[in-house]
């Protein structure tokens, strides 16, 4: 299994207003978190899909094995992101079999999550894992590369959900209960640091 994975990070964060993925997680950042967490599944390459906030990745990530590409076009939505990312993926790494999309605001990714997603592809012969949360699925996404050609007709800002809603018989789901817990907004960001509290209390 030769794996390539895409973070996307393009988006504007206009509800917060800065660059969200760069706030403080466990003496490092939400986005240096979800890298190291990533890179424990020794893929065979990483790129990050950087917009607006692209200046400030680079430096807060440096030289960190991850390729970081910046998307002059990030404002045509979540599909355009996704579709940039998976050209460059292909285009390095053309002998790909399998895609992982992740998104950059979800904090609660962890490896565990990343690795059964792994297996349940691997063990049920299905082209698509999907995380599962509130009843409804989403990023984490794991793709066959039978998908390539679906996903360069996706259009707007739903992201792959469609691909998804369209093969239900080729999907399986991987329980994530925290997945639906992103950050738009400082609120946010102080519920997360409670949720961590109680986490780390049990």
């Amino acid at each position: 299994m030769k794996l390539g994975v895409v973070i996307l990070a393009a988006g504007a964060a206009s509800r917060i207003g800065f660059a969200k993925m760069l706030l403080p997680y466990a003496g490092q950042t939400i986005l240096g978190h979800i890298i190291q967490e990533i890179k424990a599944l020794h893929p065979a390459k990483i790129c990050l899909v950087a917009g607006k906030y692209a200046d400030e990745i680079q430096k807060s990530l440096g030289s960190n094995s991850v390729d970081i590409i910046p998307f002059v076009n990030w404002q045509a939505g979540m599909a355009a992101s996704i579709q940039f990312g998976m050209d460059y993926l292909m285009e390095k790494e053309p002998n790909l079999d399998t895609l992982l999309f992740v998104v950059s605001d979800q904090p609660f990714l962890e490896r565990q999550l990343l690795f059964r997603m792994i297996d349940a592809f691997q063990q049920s012969g299905k082209g698509i894992v999907a995380a599962k949360y509130q009843e409804q699925f989403g990023t984490p996404v794991l793709f066959h590369s039978k998908y390539i050609t679906q996903i360069k007709k996706l259009e707007g800002d739903r992201g792959a959900k469609k691909i998804l809603e369209q093969h239900l018989d080729d999907l399986v789901l991987v329980d994530f209960p925290l997945g639906e817990f992103d950050i738009d907004t400082l609120e946010d960001y102080s519920q997360f640091q409670l949720l961590l509290k109680q986490e780390n209390a049990h």
